[in-house]
């Protein structure tokens, strides 16, 4: 069950990583035009919490894995 929680971390982290170059961020765009976010910042900052969670949930999740078995 936990195998699956982490390819589903590695998977999402891959699909905001990716996407992110610095002359162009379709994902920080997506993020902006769905309304949620009132400025670009606050998408900005939203979107390098969440990859940031993501990065050290896996890590985490992989350090645990490998000493339970």
């Amino acid at each position: 069950m936990l195998k699956i929680f982490q390819l589903g971390i590695a998977l999402s982290l891959i699909i905001l990583i990716v996407p992110q170059t610095p002359t162009e961020n379709i994902v920080l765009r997506k993020f902006t035009e769905t309304g949620l976010f009132t400025s670009y910042n606050e998408a900005k900052n939203f979107l390098n919490t969440l990859t940031w969670f993501l990065i050290f949930s896996f890590l985490l999740l992989t350090f645990t894995l490998n000493i339970i078995y």
